[in-house]
């Protein structure tokens, strides 16, 4: 079985530097098959100069030449970029508010409506995310705005107690889990530190990793009262589970989606 990650830092360098178009990018990535050679990002990144409704076609016709190819794509920072592109198909003809801060809608979404993007923290700080995603729900609550927020694990875990608050008041926000499982942008630090003082970095993991055991936030979810779709590990199973969440969210519920994903 051939396997293909998704997340592409070195890739775009390559790309640019050829001066390929993203079909010929996804060639390239058939014909030198490298589990180690990431993907699907990139065709998006090669869209500095593509509108993002281009930059969406791009992504998808990356993903049907690689499945036509029979290479399997895996859980992925990917699962980030097709929620994205599901949550995109699903909303496009409602009246829709990002209420959190991530990349990938940015890229891939068109914002033409102030409400449509709640902005940072400011601080950056870890844990801000959840409540100020439940906040900014119930502000569009009475519009009948959809609310969309893409949680990162790590940060729900400081104020899991948001999704009781969503049940109880019924709040419709529809929550889609990034989880992968760490507090990830901390184990990049510390293995990038360890790098530095050529420590080795076997023990990036201790006191940022959230495994052992894994947090199934589906569960944790329907323990509180929300509706709970996953954990989801394959990315086909993405779309009937955000069919279904959304379907609650319309009623006037709140809805998580539990969607691992694959650390840088």
């Amino acid at each position: 079985m051939s396997l293909i990650f998704a997340d592409t830092s070195f890739f775009i360098a390559l790309v640019f530097e050829n001066d390929q178009s993203h079909a010929a990018a996804t060639e390239f990535l058939l014909q030198n098959n490298d589990p180690f050679l990431t993907t699907s990002a990139v065709i998006l990144e090669l869209g500095g100069y593509m509108s993002k409704a281009s930059r969406r076609i791009a992504f998808r016709d990356c993903l049907h030449m690689i499945q036509s190819a029979g290479i399997e794509t895996v859980h992925v920072e990917a699962a980030l970029q097709a929620e994205a592109i599901e949550l995109f198909e699903r909303r496009k003809d409602k009246d829709w508010s990002l209420v959190s801060n991530n990349a990938w809608p940015q890229r891939l979404w068109s914002f033409d409506r102030h409400y449509q993007y709640i902005g940072g923290a400011g601080g950056a700080g870890v844990g801000y995310g959840a409540p100020a995603a439940l906040g900014a729900a119930v502000a569009n609550k009475k519009y009948g705005r959809l609310s969309i927020n893409i949680q990162n694990d790590g940060d729900l875990m400081y104020a899991p107690g948001v999704l009781w608050t969503s049940a109880h008041h019924s709040i419709p926000l529809l929550s889609v889990m990034h989880n992968n499982r760490a507090y990830h942008q901390e184990v990049m630090h510390l293995q990038r530190m360890a790098n530095r003082h050529q420590r080795g970095i076997t023990t990036a993991e201790i006191g940022t990793t959230i495994k052992n055991p894994n947090i199934d936030y589906a569960a944790m979810a329907r323990s509180m009262g929300v509706h709970g779709e996953g954990p989801i590990t394959d990315p086909k199973d993405l779309a009937p589970a955000l069919k279904r969440a959304l379907e609650v969210v319309a009623k006037g519920e709140p809805a998580l989606v539990d969607v691992v994903t694959q650390p840088r």
